[in-house]
Order: structure tokens, then C-alpha cells, then sequence
């Protein structure tokens, strides 16, 4: 790192030189254009690059192409070819096709008998704390409704799991928003400190894997597994205390969230898998509490 001094030159405009080394490494001249824009605390410059948006995948084994697809997804790249060196059978194509029901945005672009290009038509959003807020509203009114399932209801149960799904739907897409405004913030502002947006990503992780656990808890669950009312309340009063914490930065709930964390693993009875599930529920609200507790941290 070095210093510059600012300098004026006529006209009004301020100038300041750039290190020769950084110049030859990035195989600059005196013609070179740069970019120069602002973020959320200074100015940034960086050489035009051209955005690497297109991935090849050779179909090999359906489920590493499908996990590679979701994975390109969210991490921001718009044509995704998958290509087979036989003739793709309608079984695979079927579940390449339903990608697109999980995916918001992903369509089929083309098709052939052993090729699918996928492309990616949706909006980069800079309002990341609205659409995380948003998805923490949806996953508390889940939460709530975990009240109803003493009635056990088949159709309860399958609203919620359904549900969970969706929520997953939404979790690629802000995840895919996080990874595109880090990598183009000359395009894409999301006017925080980088070290909040870093934030955001793990406490965006912490929620995707809540609903996992949430997910399986509510497919292995049945009569005799249900948590009472009183463990229901005081998951759901954990998890708002935690999200709160992560957008307010008010860390007075430390204490009565680590309480709850105790009592739960004191009155749940871990020898049932669906009670496995609840405690590690929760165990993800302390992890967002922590989330929370970094976040409030900075030294500038």
C-alpha cells in the first residue's frame, strides 16, 4: 500500500498517480481506460475486464451436473450449456428441466437430442437488506405455523414442506444477488461496507441450512415426535431475537438467547431423529446470533 497526494489541475478536476507497478502487472498504458466509481466508503479503480457469464458442463453423473448448475446459478453466471456425449435420455432431461421450477429466472434457452443451454433471466436487486428481511419474515411466519401441527394434519404438514421449498427457491436468488453485486459493484451498488455484505452471505448460509434442518424435521416428524407449544414459542423467540439482532445490532438478547439454546436441548428427547432436527434448528439461531454479534464489530 502506499500514499498519494491529491493534486489540482486545471479545470477543477483532482488527480493523483497510480503506482507503475500496479500499471505493468495489469498490462496498462498511457491509452488505457479505467474505471472509476464509487462505493460505500471511497473510490474504487480497476481495469475493464470482460465478465466470464458462460459455463460448459459435459454431463457425466446427473447429480454433479445438477449440484454444478445450482452452484453457477448462484454464483452469478447467465448461460449454463450442459452437454452429453450420447444421447440425453428423457429421464435426465426431465430433471434438468426442473431445475427451472427451483431456480427463479433459469429457462431453456435450447435444446438438442444430448444438449440443454440454460439461461438466466432475472434482475439484480441493490436492495440487499429488503430481500433478506423479506426472507427472514417468510421463515418466522413458517416458524409460527409449526403451532398447528399438534392437530397433525397431512395437508398442514405438506403446506409447510412445500413452503420450506420455496424458501430455498428465494435463498438462491439472494444468494445469487450477493455473489453478482460483490463481483460487479461497478454495476451493482449495494451501498454497505464490504464487510457487512461478507456478513450478510454467512448469515444468508446460516438461514438456508435453518430451513434444511427445518425441512427434514417436518418430513420425519409425526404424533409422538411433535415438540410441545412451549418448545415451538421459544424457538420462534429465538430466531426473531437472533434475526433482529443481525439488522439492528442491539445485542441485548445475548443472554436470554443462549437460556433458550439450554432449554431446548434439556427438554427435547434427542433419541428421536425429528428432535435431533429441532435442536439443530435452533443451534442455527445461536449461529445467527453470533452472525449478529460480528456484524456489530468495526473498526472504521
Amino acid at each position: 500500500m502506499s500514499t498519494r497526494r491529491l493534486q489540482k489541475i486545471k479545470g477543477g478536476s483532482y488527480i493523483i498517480s497510480l503506482p507503475s507497478e500496479w500499471v505493468r502487472k495489469n498490462g496498462l498504458d498511457v491509452k488505457s481506460e479505467l474505471k472509476v466509481y464509487e462505493i460505500y466508503d471511497g473510490l474504487k479503480i480497476k481495469p475493464e475486464r470482460k465478465i466470464n457469464n458462460e459455463r460448459e458442463i459435459i454431463l457425466r453423473d446427473l447429480n454433479e451436473t445438477l449440484y454444478l448448475i445450482s452452484v453457477y446459478y448462484m454464483q452469478g453466471i447467465e448461460k449454463i450449456i450442459v452437454k452429453s456425449d450420447n444421447v440425453m435420455s428423457q429421464e435426465v432431461k426431465k430433471a434438468l428441466r426442473e431445475l427451472q421450477l427451483t431456480h427463479a429466472g433459469l429457462e431453456i434457452e435450447d435444446e438438442t437430442f444430448n444438449k440443454i443451454v440454460f439461461k438466466v433471466n432475472l434482475p439484480v436487486s441493490t436492495d440487499l437488506n429488503g430481500l433478506v428481511s423479506s426472507f427472514v419474515d417468510k421463515i418466522r411466519k413458517l416458524l409460527y405455523d409449526l403451532r398447528v401441527l399438534g392437530k397433525f394434519d397431512k395437508e398442514i404438514k405438506e403446506d409447510l414442506i412445500t413452503r420450506c421449498d420455496i424458501l430455498m427457491k428465494d435463498y438462491r436468488v439472494i444468494i445469487r444477488n450477493i455473489a453478482i453485486g460483490v463481483q460487479l459493484d461497478d454495476l451493482y451498488n449495494f451501498g454497505l461496507p464490504f464487510k457487512d455484505i461478507i456478513l450478510y452471505a454467512i448469515f444468508m448460509r446460516d438461514l438456508g441450512r435453518l430451513i434444511s434442518h427445518l425441512r427434514t424435521f417436518l418430513m420425519l416428524t409425526d404424533e409422538k415426535s411433535i415438540p410441545s407449544t412451549e418448545l415451538i414459542d421459544t424457538l420462534i423467540s429465538m430466531f426473531t431475537s437472533a434475526t433482529s439482532m443481525f439488522m439492528t445490532e442491539n445485542l441485548s438478547d445475548i443472554q436470554q438467547i443462549r437460556r433458550n439454546m439450554k432449554m431446548i436441548e434439556e427438554k427435547c428427547n434427542t433419541t428421536i431423529e425429528a428432535c435431533k432436527e429441532f435442536v439443530r434448528m435452533a443451534s442455527y439461531c445461536v449461529a445467527i446470533m453470533d452472525d449478529a454479534v460480528h456484524k456489530s464489530v468495526r473498526l472504521i
